[in-house]
This record gives structure tokens, sequence and C-alpha cells, in this order.
């Protein structure tokens, strides 16, 4: 005599399964067959070893290729597509996805000073040296003191190459009064490795020509 259970399309209950009471329940078949039914739906549901029930909590986590596919089948959700979860909105600098973010290359900060007042005409300091290749992603500029009298302009070059060799108005350049320059994206990215870097001070202000300089570039792989 087969016994009735609601499981897995509903949950059992103390009448599905019979709430008893001792010295007064009279004891019949549905008492254990309903329990058997019970047991034998949750094993099926759980599934055996190598199953290939696509239904069965085995199949969905344990196989192989397919199982764990969140393909909208009863039970699972949408397959995850980790190009489409965009950046909520100011939560990273720019619009790329969380993706691109996760993948990204890693980035590196440099910064680069000059402490004093700056000399015209002048590769300012030590050259810097890389010893690996990797690429120019933007490049910002402060001052403490800002020109005055005349405009404060930067040159960067890799080896005899600016940066900036295809659009010089791009440069390092402060005004007359302003102490904070931008990035704009360098022409010349990408760098061989032990390159040499050198920061040129094409022209300064006639009053004050600008002092305490602070580059600080941003490098990927």
């Amino acid at each position: 005599m087969g016994g009735v259970t609601n499981y897995p399309s509903a949950l059992d209950d103390n009448t599905s399964l019979y709430d008893v009471v001792d010295s007064t329940t009279a004891i019949i078949a549905a008492h254990h067959n309903n329990i058997k039914e019970a047991a034998k739906a949750i094993e099926a549901k759980l599934g055996i070893y190598n199953t290939s029930v696509s239904t069965s909590i085995d199949y969905r986590l344990g196989h192989p290729s397919s199982g764990h596919a969140h393909d909208a089948a009863s039970g699972q959700g949408r397959k995850i597509n980790p190009t489409t979860i965009l950046v909520p909105s100011g939560g990273y600098p720019d619009a790329l996805s969380l993706h691109d973010h996760l993948m990204a290359r890693p980035r590196h900060i440099v910064t680069w000073q000059w402490q004093g007042s700056t000399p015209s005409g002048a590769s300012l300091g030590g050259p810097m040296v890389f010893p690996r290749t990797m690429q120019v992603e933007s490049v910002t500029l402060t001052v403490k003191k800002p020109p005055t009298g005349a405009t404060l302009a930067f040159d960067v070059n890799v080896g005899p190459t600016s940066l900036w060799q295809a659009s010089q108005g791009n440069r390092p350049v402060l005004p007359i009064g302003s102490a904070y320059y931008g990035h704009a994206s360098p022409n010349f990215v990408t760098y061989p490795s032990g390159a040499l870097f050198v920061v040129d001070a094409d022209k300064v202000g006639t009053t004050e020509p600008g002092s305490e300089v602070l580059f600080t570039f941003v490098f990927k792989d």
C-alpha cells in the first residue's frame, strides 16, 4: 500500500505525516507509508552520485559541465554574464563594467617632485628608469606656487621622444595663476623597458616661475 507526500511541490506538515498521541492514536499503515514516501521524495530531489536527472540537487551542484548552469530551469536563476554587470553610478571614475574593472590590468602610480623654483629650459633632476615595459595611462601636475607673469609649461621625454609628440598642446601647461594640470592622454603610450624618463621645463613664469612641482604618473601593465 502506497503512502502520500506533499514534497517536493509543497512541504509536509503534521497532517500529511500524521501527528500521533501516545496511548490515544490508533496506528495505521499511512503513519509509516507517508513517512516512507516523504523520504523517497527527498532522496529523489537530492539525487544519487553522478545522476543524470537534471532537476536533482546532485546534478545541479556536481555535474562537471552543465550542472550549476543558472539556465532558468525551475529553482535556478538565469546565467550570470559578468560583462553586463554595470558599475553603480558614481562607483568608479569611468563607465567600465564591473567585469572590466575586475579583469583590468593593475595600475602603478609613480610620483616625481622638484623642490624650489622651476628653472627654464632645463632637464629637471635625474631621469627615471623603469625596468619593465608598461603603458603611460595619465599624467597630472600640481605646483605649490602657481606661475605669474607667464605660462609654466613642461614636457616629459622618453629617450628623445615626447609623451605628447603628436599634440604638444596637451603637454602639462599651467596658465598664470593655475596650480593644477589634469591628465590629457599621452600620444606616446607604450615605452620599452629601461627607457629614460626626463622632465623638461619648456617655459616658466616671469615674476613667479612656479615652484614645488609634483608630477603623478599612472602606468598599467
